[in-house]
């Protein structure tokens, strides 16, 4: 019996290849944009799950009294935690930093001596109890003990010392850092999976961060950070005991917190514990030691996907439907024959899963073959092998068994019901009262309705997108190129700096300038757009009880030319006043707001306290965005403070770019050997904190076409069908002087009905949805109607286009053709 249907499904097949065609295409297509989704969100959900003791394991998270969240806390939390709270197995610090590196035998080793390194942490030796980490070279019990010794990671040692380092003596191998502190390697460890929400480099010992400091700053960092209860500065993991409470380590820290930390400190601020394996999908904690994604984005990944799968399911179901009023004569032929119900339900749901398995095999080749397409599109790096892993082998079948029985279940169970004795007369297999109710345009409508929600949620990502391009900043951001003065550290909050290299700065500025293709540099404490620090402060007629911070830039006397800053009030910084660097300060518009102080004429003059320095208002600046687009501009505070300086910015022009920047790094090595240079363009700065957004639409139009081809395929068959269908009467009605619009106008009309209404339910549930997203900006577009009109028309069109083939195929031929068997 098995063989029969299976022969019976292959002929089926064979006979109607169009519609075999576009079923296994359509399902393969839907399949394929599942599988792919699905290993992107195993990928995103498997973030921090690899670790032993994961279910234990917490980082600390700072509620700071400015109302943000920061994953990185005061630096004397942790180890009162270890020693004070019960239940705390042990606690480690890892503050993370850039630093730069050179090889002293590099001529042996590599074809480049000097190295700017990223993701140098530096942590406590408890560090190694929390994370378990594989040691490929040196012992774990060494670990990071004694002086001036680090530990690389496997892609370090294989970029320092060849591909073959195993084969070197690489221990005891000396590296030099910041130019001038020779370190030893004394371990290699295997790199942390890619899922991990930290990796790094380089392990240093925690203290050492003042050894590498500035010889003027070491002292003063090491007794500000002992006491230091504001400054977000190290992040800090906790192990628990298996039965401890997280609840009553979170009111420990609040104890702690109240015993020992300032009094005006105090108010406004709470540290909380948060799984390790939240981290990554939690991007409303900010300063993390790698890139944050949101559960947002997993949800509508997956539903876009399972739209996908749905339109070629439905399409499916469409097609399979309509086709078995066309089998009613075989069907009751087996029912004369003596077949029962579950039989027939066994063989068209055999036929079902036979095209399903077929869909199944094509996806494995499109996935395979789009695979480094999608890595480029999520910037992942997904394999070819992974498709063999258990849990993509058990979605491969899930998807298979949910597409053949979605798609099979409604056509086997209708054509279950056709009344024989109908059959026999040559009537239509079904009663009139079935026969009312069309589960094919209900069908319909809803892929309407999510084709018109995809394409509207699509151009409203592209619109928004493009606004937020298009959007001033208030600055110049063409044409500037940043150089961090100091590897990315410390320096940034504390700031380092003696008279010796003040002079260095400002001859190396002097050199810069006589270049023809160098227009302004000035040095700032970083760049607008992107970080800046939030300060104490305390402004003249604010009652802050010290609990005020307020973000601040260091910048120097040409910092307002260079970027094209209007002064709205006042002046900008002159160094000729002679005291500007001691006691004056510039605000934006949103700071004299904010602060109460009137129109920016009556804020010249106030006082403002910034921690511990003394000045006044001389200028008012206009408001530029000095973070993303994603927050409102809010209050800002500048001052000339040279130690605080650690970022130059320089404004080139002419054809020559690559011989100025060949200039700049050539002054760049004799004035800052210790440092490797390291330049960027700021507006491709900007540009990166929109990434995640341009991938999110880029992935949803891609996704949003397939699914439109698909429900395209779905209706060309459906089309294809109904004309077959009509296609007597169509000849009848000509015969009697039908018009060619008459019968398109029947042909059509019940999809533009359709549509009308698909379009009805599709504009409120996507502005609702869209809505939601747009929230997350404070500077967002506004949702015009047209937005919606362009997604209706643009299906309008497609549906037509699909349909009209066809439909006018049929409304067109001659009428004997299709009366003359009768």
């Amino acid at each position: 019996m098995f063989w029969s249907y299976l022969t019976v499904a292959y002929r089926h097949l064979i006979k109607h290849k169009v519609f075999a065609i576009i079923n296994v295409l359509g399902l393969s297509i839907g399949m394929s944009c599942c599988m792919l989704i699905f290993l992107f969100v195993q990928h995103e959900l498997s973030y921090d799950t690899f670790h032993p003791n994961g279910s234990q394991l917490y980082r600390i998270v700072y509620h700071a009294n400015n109302g943000s969240d920061y994953a990185r806390v005061p630096p004397p939390l942790a180890p009162l935690v270890a020693s004070e709270l019960s239940g705390v197995q042990a606690t480690a610090r890892v503050y993370g930093r850039d630093i730069s590196v050179s090889i002293p035998d590099a001529s042996k080793l590599s074809s480049v001596q000097d190295f700017e390194e990223s993701d140098v942490f530096m942590v406590d030796s408890s560090f190694f109890k929390l994370f378990e980490l594989e040691f490929l070279a040196g012992e774990k019990h060494e670990n990071l003990s004694g002086a001036q010794r680090l530990i690389l990671s496997e892609e370090l040692a294989a970029k320092y010392f060849g591909e073959y380092w195993q084969q070197r003596d690489v221990l005891g191998r000396t590296l030099m850092l910041e130019g001038e502190h020779p370190y030893q390697v004394v371990g290699v460890v295997k790199n942390f999976p890619e899922t991990s929400h930290f990796s790094f480099k380089v392990l240093l010992p925690y203290n050492d961060m003042f050894a590498l400091a500035d010889k003027e700053r070491r002292d003063d960092m090491r007794n500000n950070l002992a006491q230091n209860w504001v400054i977000s500065h190290s992040h800090s993991y906790v192990l628990l005991e298996e039965k401890a409470s997280v609840e009553e380590a979170n009111k420990g820290m609040e104890r702690l917190l109240n015993t020992h930390a300032p009094e005006a400190l105090r108010l406004g601020q709470s540290f909380t514990l948060q799984p390790i394996q939240d981290i990554y999908l939690n991007p409303d904690v900010e300063l993390n030691p790698g890139p944050t994604s949101d559960m947002a984005y997993i949800y509508t990944f997956a539903a876009v996907a399972l739209v996908t799968l749905l339109i070629a399911c439905f399409n499916f179901i469409n097609l399979s439907t309509a086709q078995s009023l066309r089998r009613g004569k075989e069907v009751g032929v087996r029912k004369v024959l003596g077949a029962n119900k579950p039989q027939l339900l066994l063989q068209f749901l055999g036929e079902s899963l036979l095209i399903s398995f077929l869909s199944l095999l094509l996806s494995v080749l499109i996935v395979s073959s789009v695979l480094p397409e999608f890595n480029s599109l999520t910037q992942k790096n997904f394999v070819v092998q992974q498709l063999t892993e258990g849990p993509v082998l058990l979605a491969f079948l899930g998807v298979f068994l949910l597409s053949g029985l979605l798609g099979g279940s409604y056509p086997a169970f209708y054509t279950t019901h056709i009344n024989l004795a109908r059959v026999l007369k040559n009537k239509s297999p079904l009663n009139h009262k079935i026969q009312r109710f069309s589960l094919r345009q209900v069908l319909v409508f809803i892929q309407f309705t999510m084709s018109i929600m995809l394409i509207a949620g699509t151009v409203i990502i592209f619109q928004q997108l493009r606004f937020l391009q298009s959007q001033s900043l208030g600055f110049d951001q063409e044409a500037i190129i940043t150089i961090p003065l100091y590897s990315e550290n410390m320096n940034n909050v504390f700031g380092a700096g003696s008279a010796d290299m003040r002079q260095k700065m400002n001859t190396f500025e002097e050199r810069l300038l006589t270049n023809v293709g160098v227009q302004s540099v000035t040095l700032s404490s970083g760049a607008p757009g992107l970080s800046i620090v939030a300060r104490r402060v305390e402004p003249e007629g604010v009652s802050t009880e010290g609990r005020l911070f307020v973000p601040t830039m260091s910048v120097d006397y040409d910092f307002s030319e260079t970027y094209g800053l209007e002064i709205v009030a006042g002046r900008d910084f002159d160094i000729a006043a002679g005291a500007d660097h001691l006691e004056s300060f510039i605000v934006n518009e949103a700071a004299v707001k904010n602060f109460g102080w009137g129109s920016a004429e009556e804020a010249l003059g106030k006082r403002i306290e910034l921690e511990g320095k003394e000045g006044y208002v001389i200028g008012v600046v206009n408001d530029f965005h000095y973070t993303s687009l994603h927050n409102p501009v809010s209050s800002l505070i500048m001052g000339v403070s040279v130690p605080l300086f650690n970022t130059f910015s320089v404004k080139i022009e002419g054809s020559e770019l690559g011989e100025t920047i060949d200039m700049i790094a050539e002054e760049w090595k004799n004035f800052f050997p210790h440092k490797a240079f390291e330049y960027h363009f700021l507006d491709d700065q900007l540009a990166q904190a929109y990434l995640s957004e341009e991938r999110l639409g880029d992935i949803i139009a891609i996704f949003a076409l397939l699914a439109i081809f698909v429900s395209c395929l779905g209706s060309y068959g459906l089309a294809l069908l109904v004309a077959k269908q009509k296609e007597k009467e169509i000849g009848i009605r000509k015969v009697l002087g039908a018009s060619l619009s008459h019968i398109l106008g029947m042909l059509t009309r019940g999809y533009f009905l359709l549509l009308v209404l698909a379009s009805g339910l599709a504009i409120p549930l996507t502005y609702w949805g869209m809505a939601s997203w747009l929230e997350n900006f404070a500077y967002r577009t506004e949702m015009s109607w047209w937005l919606f009109g362009i997604a209706i028309l643009l299906v309008m069109f497609i549906a037509t286009f699909t349909i009209s083939y066809q439909t006018i195929k049929t409304a067109v031929a001659n009428p004997v053709d299709a009366l003359k068997d009768e």
